[in-house]
């Protein structure tokens, strides 16, 4: 953060305070399985948040894997954990008098909060999601997890935060503009806004996004169905899936604050279509780590589309429709019948 501002874009295809004591009663701070079970529902025979209806994707084991497959993805695709590495090492910089510290806003399985911890450990890492993470290793002594709900508020951490993170949560945030405004409040002087939307859109070779077409129309497909079907679902929830094209704009909107604002749009491929994936090792026209990474999208989207079941029921599709779309849309994945690209969109804010 500053008071000069220059901005930069790039676009790639290949490019391989502590809140401990705060008084706001929205906050939970939690420390086993058992504190979380108050926090927790059952919709459609999965396990979900029990606090915001805006945020319809489960909180259990399956959905957390998911969440570990695409932190490593977003993790090998970014070439790190974070974007802007100079910036946020300089803010994460040990220093006498103070504690670096680290919000994390969505922090899901709390992989990303954990390798932080271990990445930083002189630094205060904190978790903040709707429901307690399942997690998948012990996390460091400078790690926290909090339950609480961001679209109350985060003002209670005024000034507390060196580096605000907020991975793939835009679907869930109510006012994304507000949310930033009060991102600015949070982070200290010369503190890092790090965040990654994944636009929920379906892109061809050429990466223009495509349509929705109809069963039986040239062109159908049931992943192509069933994307545009998740952000109707989500849509009608909440603004949230519509604020991801806007969040670069929004940011220069906020004029002076922000020093320098970066941002890469990447194109994974939807599974490793690029190569044939049946050759041992993988054919020589992409590197191993770019087909790794196609690999594990393919493995997000066909977990996704289990864990959108019950968003798609309660929006009113009817059993059968889900379920032939879902179906449909893991055997295309499958047997990578469709050339598509999932777009992705890292930013670093100084």
């Amino acid at each position: 953060m500053s008071q000069a501002g220059s901005v930069e874009r790039e676009e790639s295809a290949t490019d391989g305070g502590s809140g401990r004591n705060s008084p706001s009663p929205s906050v939970y701070s939690y420390h086993s399985s058992v504190d979380g079970n108050v926090m927790l529902r059952d919709i459609h025979g999965r396990t979900f948040n029990n606090t915001s209806d805006q945020y319809m994707l489960p909180a259990d084991v399956a959905e957390h894997g998911r969440l570990d497959l695409q932190h490593e993805m977003l993790k090998k695709k970014r070439g790190g954990l974070f974007y802007a590495p100079q910036a946020v090492k300089k803010a994460l910089a040990p220093r006498e008098g103070s504690q670096p510290s680290i919000l994390d806003v969505g922090s899901g399985s709390g992989s990303w909060v954990i390798e932080m911890g271990r990445r930083f450990p002189h630094a205060e890492v904190v978790g903040l999601d709707l429901a307690p993470a399942n997690l998948s290793s012990t996390p460091p002594p400078n790690c926290r997890f909090e339950c609480d709900d961001a679209n109350l508020g985060l003002l209670h951490h005024k000034g507390c935060f060196d580096v605000v993170n907020a991975s793939c949560v835009t679907q869930g945030i109510t006012n994304y503009r507000k949310f930033m405004g009060e991102v600015v409040e949070v982070l200290r002087p010369g503190g890092v806004f790090l965040t990654v939307a994944g636009d929920l859109q379906i892109h061809d070779e050429n990466h223009n996004m495509l349509p929705l077409i109809d069963e039986g129309e040239p062109g159908f497909t049931y992943t192509l169905r069933l994307i545009h079907a998740i952000r109707d679902a989500m849509r009608a929830r909440g603004p949230g899936v519509d604020a991801i094209p806007k969040i670069y704009d929004w940011l220069q909107d906020q004029g002076e604050v922000w020093e320098s604002i970066g941002q890469k749009i990447l194109y994974i491929p939807l599974g490793p279509w690029e190569v044939d994936s049946r050759s041992s090792p993988p054919d020589r026209n992409i590197s191993h780590a770019n087909y790794f990474i196609s690999e594990l999208m393919r493995q997000d989207f066909v977990r996704l589309i289990q864990s959108v079941r019950p968003l798609l029921l309660s929006y009113g599709w009817f059993d059968e429709t889900v379920d032939k779309w879902s179906a449909g849309a893991q055997d295309e994945i499958k047997i990578l019948k469709n050339k598509y690209y999932i777009r992705v969109s890292p930013t670093g804010v100084t």
